[in-house]
């Protein structure tokens, strides 16, 4: 499982230009397209030579997470059993500080770095440019013996179309890891733990599933003494404005602009910025407002002091019957289930926002990622020099992706999976998509969404606390607002900094890669990157550019 960051608001445009920046860096030392694996041995069903032993190392950095750890370290008993001749060490790197990519960057210099190693989206991209991981395309294209011979890159959620955005995210548009462990279809918008033995207590019979039904237990809850929830000071606020801000107003930004820039997801965090620029969602936007509301209404039901409680602090409470809800993601679930033996508790998927409690809700929440997150296991280019070793480390991960090995490992990680066809554990249900997940460009909020996060943060922690009113709080966060987008448009405007330039270097690309004869899906990749560009600036020009001046 991939450590969780908060996702600020960040605008696609930037997410364009972070992306050329890594497929294009180190270009000026341009390597050969990397192997794309020995074909006659990927997937050979006698991929494990007799008479041999083999030792292998596997680094992740999982011992932060127990359920996870030992769902790999089961994967890799029953392979040795299989296989008495291969000896597996599981190391554990700490993420904390960057010392697991620093550790790595050390170990691929000096060639004593592991067998395979579990890596980000980050990792993957920048040990691919720079050759040290092997490219799995070959591999992955032949079959699988775990599989029934099927093509072991069939044999994962999408096929080979999920993997686009892995191929595109380096250089030589090759795919360079393998998926494990977290598939598609986790909701964005966490669920919320609740303690059954309080809710029973209140007087509260049936689990909430609208926002109606949500306020109304934390109603009871506090009439009956009862703390409802569990509240930190930071990742809270943020998760609470976001996660129902983004059931607010489906694509509401673009009634601002020309139709000739509908329907391009790409576009709607540049039209909803411009629009906060220009003044066209401004303090008296009705949306806005009904948002602020319904968050005001409903901290009256946090616990007192949360502005000062940090995340695990607010663990603390729900784990000690202080409170009764607590928001919190599925990589948790094990812990507490681990931990808390004292009451009854489930999970319950975050409350969609009804017409009874706002006339501008949607009643359903953003559609996540259908395809699989470039994230997983990198396979050291060293082990192309002993052909043997490389086929038993190719064999394990066929064995760990296999459908068989996977239904028990996320019952044990708790998680969903990459491989298709695996069954969704039922604890891990409330945090997945549903058919109410259906909302492309939801506007929400937009002064909580451009604003910068740690101001808004601060903002709200005034506000829901009572220190300022409605009207000083639309005020902090319409200055901040200004300037942020104000700063983001003269930005992308400038020639030397902004899209212009940006603009410039992908059309040399696009003729290097032609040159080349690259791979056509980087050409086209890159085209459809600049039509964007060129799209952005557009509306950059003629919407924001008049308001700088």
């Amino acid at each position: 499982m991939k450590p969780y960051l908060y996702r600020a608001a960040f605008p696609r445009q930037a997410a364009v230009i972070l992306t050329l920046a890594v497929v294009t860096a180190g270009c000026g030392n341009a390597q050969s397209v990397p192997a794309s694996g020995d074909k006659t041995a990927a997937g050979d069903a006698g991929a494990v030579p007799g008479g041999k032993t083999f030792e292998l190392k596997l680094m992740d950095w999982q011992g932060q997470n127990p359920t996870y750890q030992a769902a790999y370290d089961h994967v890799i008993q029953e392979y040795m059993k299989l296989h008495p001749n291969v000896k597996i060490e599981h190391i554990y790197q700490p993420l904390a500080n960057n010392g697991y990519d620093k550790l790595l960057d050390t170990q691929f210099i000096s060639h004593k770095a592991p067998d395979a190693m579990q890596l980000s989206g980050d990792m993957i991209n920048k040990y691919t440019n720079q050759g040290y991981i092997i490219n799995m395309e070959g591999y992955l294209n032949q079959p699988t013996p775990y599989s029934e011979g099927k093509k072991w890159i069939d044999t994962f959620v999408g096929g080979e179309a999920s993997f686009l955005e892995a191929k595109i995210g380096n250089r030589f548009g090759v795919i360079s890891f393998i998926p494990v462990d977290g598939g598609p279809g986790i909701a964005e918008n966490r669920p919320f733990y609740y303690n059954k033995d309080l809710l029973q207590k209140a007087g509260v019979t049936d689990v909430p599933k609208t926002w109606k039904q949500f306020i109304e237990a934390c109603k009871k809850l506090k009439d009956a003494g009862i703390t409802p929830v569990a509240a930190d000071k930071e990742r809270f606020v943020n998760w609470i404005n976001l996660w129902t801000s983004n059931q607010f107003a489906e694509n509401y930004a673009s009634r601002f602009f020309d139709a000739k820039y509908d329907n391009i997801k790409e576009l709607y965090a540049t039209k909803r910025s411009i629009a906060a620029l220009t003044g066209k969602i401004d303090r008296k936007d009705p949306i806005l407002n009904a948002h602020i509301d319904l968050i005001k209404e409903f901290s009256q039901y946090w616990q007192d002091g949360w502005a000062g409680t940090g995340e695990q602090a607010a663990q603390q409470l729900f784990m000690y019957q202080k409170a009764a809800f607590l928001l919190d993601g599925n990589w948790n679930y094990g812990y507490y289930k681990d931990n808390i033996k004292d009451f009854a508790w489930d999970v319950m998927p975050f409350p969609v926002i009804t017409k009874e409690t706002s006339s501008y809700a949607e009643e359903a929440f953003p559609k996540g990622a259908s395809t699989l997150v470039t994230y997983g296991w990198g396979l050291n280019k060293d082990l192309e020099k002993d052909s043997d070793k490389l086929k038993v480390v190719v064999d394990f991960f066929h064995f760990a992706t296999s459908k068989e090995v996977q239904n028990k490992f996320v019952d044990t990680a708790m998680t969903n999976s990459p491989v298709d066809g695996v069954r969704v554990p039922d604890v891990m249900k409330p945090f997945m998509e549903t058919e109410r997940n259906k909302l492309r460009n939801p506007n929400g909020n937009t002064f909580f969404l451009e604003a910068e996060p740690t101001a808004r943060v601060a903002a709200s922690q005034q506000f829901y606390t009572g220190r300022i009113d409605k009207e000083q709080y639309l005020t902090l966060l319409e200055e901040n607002v200004r300037k942020s987008t104000t700063k983001k448009a003269k930005d992308q405007l400038d020639d030397m900094l902004g899209l212009p330039n940006a603009m410039a270097a992908v059309e040399k690309q696009i003729a290097e890669l032609e040159s080349a004869q690259a791979a056509q899906i980087l050409i086209d990749t890159k085209k459809k990157s600049l039509e964007m560009m060129k799209l952005q600036l557009e509306l950059y020009k003629k919407y924001a550019e008049p308001a700088l001046k």
